[in-house]
């Protein structure tokens, strides 16, 4: 008695292009997830005054935002006029190179001069001389 052997063929199936596809799109979300920096962003949202000049920072400084309503945040903590000297000392005093040491005041376009002075009179009471303001690139007209 013979016995009548089916072979099955296996059809191709679509879905087997793509597999190679799949692959190629994890590896790329694994590499811009490895490779990408993501930055904090700054607990108050500022719109810093428009500028001419165009100096970069070299150095990472102690960031400190004064809102339009004169809310202020150091890094990523929002204080209060009181806590805002002792706090910038605690941060020089753990800063491992004082000299390079310098601090970043990113303020709000539409902040009052007399806010922005009195908080540049408290950082000058630190005694830090490295002080510099955060602006926007104005945009050049032709």
């Amino acid at each position: 008695m013979k016995v009548a052997q089916t072979i099955q063929h296996k059809k191709p199936d679509q879905d087997d292009s793509l597999v190679p596809l799949i692959n190629i799109v994890f590896l790329m979300l694994i590499f811009f997830m490895v490779a990408g920096h993501i930055s904090q962003s700054d607990p108050i949202k500022v719109q810093p005054p428009l500028s001419s000049s165009e100096t970069k920072q070299i150095e990472q400084p102690l960031v400190i935002v004064v809102s339009d309503n004169g809310q202020v945040a150091i890094e990523q903590d929002i204080v209060d006029d009181n806590a805002l000297l002792p706090v910038i000392n605690k941060q020089f005093e753990a800063a491992a190179d004082k000299d390079k040491f310098r601090i970043l005041v990113k303020v709000d376009g539409s902040l009052p001069v007399e806010r922005l002075q009195y908080v540049l009179s408290i950082i000058k009471q630190s005694g830090i001389k490295r002080v510099s303001l955060a602006t926007q690139k104005q945009a050049e007209v032709s």
